[in-house]
């Protein structure tokens, strides 16, 4: 046997995390649209890394795209739009825009999709992938709300009589705090921060949920969150400090644009964030686990220290037919 899955944890970079969060935003859609399932209990331990399976044969596409990905850096530094005729003519038309016109917010959503796609079949970026279908349900089955608080999952029978119907928006606002999650509990890949423990971040709620009262204060919080988001990302750890406008974001759609009704448009809601966070977003450059700043990235060498409960170590394996 063989793993066939990492865990969200070890995400190589933001913009990698980010393609993630959008691959398994793009499944639970396909599930509730295409086949009615709902799965319920969407978190950190049940999302996880794995390889986009292209043939060898591909590795001249990674190329192209690296070397794609180099030249439009290089041109953002210096400002300039030096014409390279030969190595680059594709990326060049794609990322052309008319002269006389500006691109239009949509227009660059689709290139950014477009160039997130291209890094994952060249093997730059690795897909996402949704686990642990234990409480999925049938759409048209109405059952209790599910809340997850990292490890634990409670059964919400009791709180809120007038809602109880588990929906795909809730999935979706889970997909946002699986985010929240890793900003504020992860120094950086793979390295949980050192400094506090999550009972003493503002994701204390979450973990602190063992009755309905719990829960109902666990409600009150997450709202407090959309219309005052920098209660989380003043939480964020050094390497992700460049994700605080997108995170902003995502907590403001819970608030002021989202649906009750229409899941398709809170899907494009989100999904259109995350674009927008992938493709500007800037990575702190040069990070380092043992060299982070706040000493969060210490867990490598102490030896000793236990991981915390909410360290992710689990990986899925491949069975044997």
């Amino acid at each position: 046997m063989r793993p066939v899955a990492t865990p969200l944890s070890n995400f190589n970079s933001i913009r990698e995390l980010l393609s993630v969060c959008i691959d398994v935003l793009d499944t639970h859609m396909t599930l509730v649209m295409q086949y009615f399932i709902l799965h319920r209990d969407i978190s950190d331990n049940n999302v996880m890394i794995y390889p986009c399976d292209i043939p060898k044969g591909k590795t001249k596409q990674r190329r192209k795209v690296e070397a794609s990905s180099s030249e439009r850096c290089l041109r953002d530094d210096k400002g300039s739009q030096d014409d390279d005729r030969d190595s680059h003519a594709e990326s060049r038309r794609s990322d052309a825009v008319d002269i006389g016109k500006e691109e239009t917010h949509e227009q660059k959503l689709h290139r950014w999709d477009q160039e997130r796609r291209q890094q994952i079949q060249a093997s730059i970026l690795r897909n996402g992938l949704l686990i642990n279908f234990d409480y999925a349900t049938k759409l048209d089955q109405s059952q209790p709300r599910v809340l997850t608080a990292g490890d634990r999952t409670i059964r919400d029978d009791t709180v809120h009589k007038d809602e109880t119907t588990h929906t795909a928006s809730d999935d979706l606002e889970s997909i946002i705090y699986v985010l929240v999650w890793m900003c504020v509990l992860y120094a950086g890949p793979g390295t949980v921060r050192q400094d506090k423990h999550v009972t003493q971040t503002v994701l204390k709620p979450w973990v602190s949920v063992t009755n309905p009262t719990d829960a109902v204060n666990l409600g009150l919080h997450k709202r407090g969150l959309t219309t005052e988001p920098s209660m989380v990302t003043d939480e964020f750890t050094t390497f992700f400090k460049p994700l605080c406008s997108t995170v902003n974001k995502l907590l403001r759609a819970l608030g002021s644009n989202w649906s009750t009704t229409d899941d398709a448009l809170n899907y494009k809601t989100i999904r259109d964030i995350l674009l927008e966070g992938f493709g500007t977003v800037e990575e702190v450059p040069h990070w380092s686990g043992h060299k982070d700043v706040y000493g969060y990235g210490l867990l490598r060498e102490n030896a000793k220290r236990k991981y915390p409960s909410y360290a992710t170590t689990r990986v899925v394996r491949r069975r044997r037919h």
